[in-house]
């Protein structure tokens, strides 16, 4: 499910099936339970079957299985028999669903409480775990890194798709950590920055909020650039885009 940019913008919880709602958390909210459980948060909704084996200590295991058994696994059953992942998952869910999440062992499944008195009122079992986590990580302004591949029953199809994966993690191996992009230094950037923000008032965005003003601010300084650059030697190739500062800007 694609969030359109109206909706990932949105203070408001993102209505969600029988579940209340998806919240996009502001920064207040990250920062009362500290950047790194809301890192946690995000690394376990991602999770892989590939990363759960490397950081459970087994990838030397996983490595050794042929293909077609590595994509049957889900990672929805992974994190469910490791207690502490489920704890972490279960922890996740309840900040960033509007519901009260609970999981049942005898269900295998995440059960969401409108009112603790009442019945369920609705679930998340293997089959919506994938379509939860995306949107929450949507809302979040992070990207998903897993795919369930167990329902593939091509092999030609299966084999492309794993091809097509590890060219993304290939990719993201050579691709250096950049501190300036961490949320704390952009959290310092938008706020000296801005004409409005300021590191008292910042704390009231949600993350994506953030994220969303960080990549506008950028787009809009090098639009000013070039205003000044075609204001002094002219537009000789009619390159200059005076609308640029209103584009859609949603990556």
């Amino acid at each position: 499910m694609e969030l359109n940019y109206f909706d990932l913008l949105s203070p408001e919880p993102m209505p969600l099936w029988n579940m209340g709602g998806v919240i996009c958390p502001t920064l207040r909210e990250i920062s009362k339970i500290t950047y790194n459980t809301y890192q946690k948060y995000l690394f376990v909704l991602s999770m892989t079957p590939k990363i759960y084996f490397n950081i459970t200590g087994q990838s030397g295991y996983y490595e050794y299985l042929p293909d077609e058994q590595k994509a049957s696994f889900h990672i929805f059953d992974l994190i469910i028999q490791d207690r502490q992942i489920l704890f972490i998952a279960e922890t996740a869910l309840n900040f960033f669903l509007e519901y009260k999440t609970k999981y049942s062992e005898q269900l295998r499944c995440f059960l969401l409480y409108k009112n603790e008195k009442e019945s369920p009122a609705g679930n998340i079992d293997k089959e919506l775990w994938l379509s939860v986590c995306d949107i929450i990580l949507q809302r979040n302004h992070a990207k998903q890194k897993n795919e369930d591949l167990s329902n593939i029953k091509s092999k030609k199809a299966l084999s492309i798709v794993q091809k097509l994966q590890k060219g993304r993690e290939n990719k993201q191996k050579r691709a250096k950590t950049d501190k300036n992009m961490e949320l704390g230094n952009i959290i310092s950037a938008v706020a000296n920055k801005s004409s409005s923000l300021n590191i008292i008032n910042i704390w009231d965005m949600t993350v994506y909020q953030l994220w969303d003003t960080f990549y506008r601010t950028c787009n809009n300084n090098v639009l000013d650039i070039q205003s000044m650059s075609v204001a002094t030697w002219g537009d000789k190739n009619s390159l200059f885009d005076s609308a640029a500062w209103y584009k859609d800007i949603h990556i």
